[in-house]
């Protein structure tokens, strides 16, 4: 009959469709191959399921997991981690108290073109996800505490609850620039040029020292560095040698006899260049740069070409040239812009810079004869007294040494220029200059500036410095300084009191933030120059010491409540030191008899410590300098 369908026909139909089921399935576009190794386990597990609607569903899933860096999808629909071992560098979450069950969680969802957790706990798993390498070891729970870098000193914390201390060295220390943080931008057989990094791309906190720079010069004997102009003020220092600065514009030019100690300012678009008159000793300088263009970012105009560096007149066109100098292109061309390009040259080679030779020519700082030495000093001036030059001059030298010193005494001495109406170069700029010099084996006193950060450079000899710093408790290390300084402002985040040690050397640099209180040890003569910015109404605060010490200027009354001693034990205390501002850096209490009737034994002093508690930040401070 018409209607009825043959057992054979119905059974060739069956085998018809099997067949298609088959190839489709070995044609499925998600058998296709991954070069994600956690897909591929995934699509291999598929395989073992024995409905084809749950292997193709499954099969859909794994082959998003290709696109998933965490790969930590169960192909069965569960939000979880596979067998896999995670990746180098990276660790996964455990279950942690309150996480819902398997069948609780719920299913993950696309978000901005990605798959991505769904809940709140899932974003804390894709967190940890991120952390770096040192950290994946660690379980998240874990407080760092006494970590020891290899090579160095590690961390130490002490102190009751809620005032311990934490010690970063080095290594960790964004208040500290060792020389090799200087780049080179000029240099040849005859010195060289450096630039140090920015102070905001070491950490955030430095903010407001984008606009700052420092800048190293290093000239041998008898050289001198070409004249050009920036788009900065600049205040540079002698540091060793003698030299010859000469600041000119449009209208005037000055020429100076420096040595080591004299500073001098040199305005933005001035042109300037530096002579080493010295025949043996080298010449170093420091200079701090403010630009006026792009914050922390200046530039150099030389109008002289040089290997390093090329004329800005070669930037016109010739029409503009031969109308600027009023003179032929070829004329312009061979005076100005290229050497030794003529018979002409050649003959006044010989009144020219010792014949700027190709050998001599190789950069920016160039060999000198001692006859253009001597004609190049013929004007200068020396550094006279206060008052006999130009009053109100910008350009006028500054002797850091000139007069008695601010601070001394058989351990050190100090030196400082306020920014006030006696001294205009640094009036405008708000800056200040300091000089410090600590013998060796003497301890300049825990200080702070009230206001100004100091931006210091060591100068000469080595030494160990220490600085306090509060900040925001972290609950994991490993992080770059910059992300832990950020949000550090956060509301009632924990805070904690961090010491930061450095070994300083020649050429080192390092900041004093206002108000971080800081002591520096010299283990050899230490020489140090420091620029101070926002120094208007700044004040030095010490510490400690027989003089200028704030503590003892706080009521007895007080220092009962904050102090675990008594307000009679505190001040007597404070009488012990006789001396100020500079210290032996051998405690006295290392040369006193243990069996000292007004010495309690250290258990019983821990013992009273514990009862009273940290009762103040002014008590971690301290002990962040034990």
């Amino acid at each position: 009959m018409r209607g009825r369908v043959s057992p054979l026909m119905l059974l060739l139909g069956i085998l018809v469709l099997a067949s298609v089921s088959a190839t489709h399935a070995k044609s499925s576009p998600y058998q296709k191959k991954t070069e994600n190794p956690c897909a591929q386990r995934c699509l291999q597990s598929c395989q073992q399921e024995p409905d084809d609607l749950k292997q193709k569903a499954c099969e859909s899933r794994c082959t998003k997991l290709e696109y998933d860096p965490r790969c930590v999808y169960d192909p069965r629909g569960h939000t979880g981690t596979t067998n896999q071992r995670s990746p180098p560098g990276e660790r996964t979450r455990g279950r942690q108290p309150g996480d819902y069950d398997d069948d609780r969680r719920q299913p993950r969802r696309e978000e901005g073109g990605r798959w991505g957790p769904a809940g709140p706990r899932e974003r804390e798993r894709e967190e940890d996800w991120r952390q770096p390498r040192e950290d994946w070891r660690r379980p998240s729970h874990q407080q760092p505490r006494k970590i020891r870098p290899e090579g160095r000193e590690g961390e130490q914390e002490w102190g009751t609850p809620g005032s311990h201390v934490r010690e970063e060295t080095s290594r960790n220390n964004p208040f500290y620039f060792p020389s090799r943080r200087f780049s080179t931008r000029y240099g040849n057989q005859n010195g060289r040029i450096r630039v140090l990094q920015r102070f905001d791309q070491r950490s955030r906190q430095f903010q407001n020292l984008q606009n700052h720079r420092i800048v190293q010069i290093e000239a041998k004997p008898n050289t001198l560095v070409l004249p050009k102009h920036a788009d900065a003020d600049n205040i540079l220092v002698i540091q060793q040698g003698q030299a010859t600065v000469t600041v000119a514009n449009g209208n005037n030019r000055k020429s100076f006899n420096l040595d080591e100690g004299h500073a001098l300012r040199i305005p933005s678009g001035f042109i300037s260049y530096i002579l080493n008159r010295h025949d043996n000793q080298n010449l170093r300088v420091a200079k701090i740069s403010m630009p006026v263009n792009t914050p922390g970012q200046f530039e150099d105009f030389f109008p002289a070409s040089s290997r390093d560096q090329s004329s800005y007149l070669q930037g016109f066109s010739r029409n503009t040239l031969e109308a600027a100098f009023n003179a032929e292109f070829n004329e312009i061309r061979r005076v100005l812009l290229e050497e030794n390009a003529g018979g002409e040259q050649e003959e006044r080679g010989q009144r020219r810079w010792s014949t700027r030779s190709s050998e001599n020519n190789e950069g920016v700082i160039v060999k000198v004869s001692k006859e253009h030495v001597e004609e190049l000093t013929k004007h200068a001036k020396s550094v006279s007294k206060k008052g006999s030059e130009e009053e109100g001059d910008i350009t006028n030298p500054i002797n850091l040494r000139e007069g008695e010193p601010d601070l001394s005494n058989n351990f050190g001495k100090l030196f400082e220029v306020k920014p006030d109406k006696k001294n205009p170069q640094l009036q405008d700029l708000d800056m200040m200059l300091t000089c410090v010099e600590i013998k060796e084996g003497a301890l300049m006193l825990p200080h702070f500036n009230s206001k100004a950060m100091v931006i210091v450079v060591v100068n000469k000899g080595t030494g160990n410095l220490e600085l306090v710093a509060v900040r925001k408790e972290q609950q994991q290390r490993g992080r770059r300084e910059e992300e832990e300084d950020e949000d550090e402002e956060e509301e009632g985040s924990n805070r904690e009191v961090r010491r930061y040690t450095a070994r300083l050397k020649e050429g080192d640099v390092f900041i004093m933030p206002a108000a971080h209180p800081v002591a520096i040890n010299a283990s050899s003569e230490l020489h140090l120059l420091g620029f101070g910015i926002n120094a208007e109404n700044n004040h030095r605060i010490f510490l400690a010491g027989d003089k200028d010490n704030v503590i003892d200027q706080i009521e007895k009354q007080a220092k009962d409540l904050a102090f675990p001693g008594s307000g009679e034990q505190v001040e007597k205390l404070i009488k012990n030191q006789k001396e100020s501002h500079f210290v032996s850096a051998r405690p006295q209490s290392q040369s006193q008899s243990p069996s000292s009737p007004e010495k309690e034994s250290p258990e019983k002093e821990d013992q009273e410590e514990e009862n009273q508690g940290g009762k103040g930040p002014l008590l971690s401070i301290l002990k962040a300098f034990n």
